[in-house]
């Protein structure tokens, strides 16, 4: 994944909160995770068209707890907020899921798209293939990898439904 992707899955990352506040407005009291699929903000997709199992999900820390749905083959793309200089980093729990396979190392991207600043947090982003069919329960520990016997600070738990 380039930088430019990174920094486009970033910018959506950032949207998507606002955007979801303008949404569902009923008072059900649903919370009812959607699949973000990636299209240009000027398409215009018939709903006919938009499959119930999207082939790319992006989810931030918002989404923890959240249940989603990924097409056999997908990317399902996590960006969790991280702050390395303070030891702590996001890694994926074992077992790891068997309908997931990580695509290489996650990838640190730090605030400031100029200029870093120095301390501060950034994301971690963490992109994910879906390799076979099946419901898959997916954990990210943030920890600090030199205190193993310390409870992880913060725990991002999803389940994915591969099809």
């Amino acid at each position: 994944m380039d930088i430019r992707r990174v920094i486009m899955v970033m910018l959506v990352a950032a949207l998507v909160p606002a955007a979801a506040a303008c949404g569902d407005d009923s008072d059900d009291g649903a919370d009812t995770p959607t699949a973000r699929a990636t299209a240009p903000a000027t398409a215009a997709l018939p709903t006919a068209t938009v499959s119930a199992y999207p082939k790319e999900v992006q989810l931030t820390d918002a989404d923890a707890g959240k249940s989603v749905k990924l097409a056999n083959g997908g990317k399902l793309i996590v960006a969790l907020v991280s702050n390395p200089s303070t030891g702590f980093r996001w890694a994926v729990a074992e077992p790891s899921p068997v309908q997931l396979r990580l695509e290489g190392e996650p990838k640190y991207v730090p605030p400031g798209s100029t200029t870093p600043v120095v301390g501060a947090a950034g994301t971690e982003v963490f992109t994910f293939t879906a390799v076979s069919a099946g419901t898959a329960s997916l954990t990210l520990n943030y920890a600090r990898s030199f205190e193993p016997a310390v409870a992880p600070e913060k725990t991002f738990t999803i389940t994915v439904d591969v099809k």
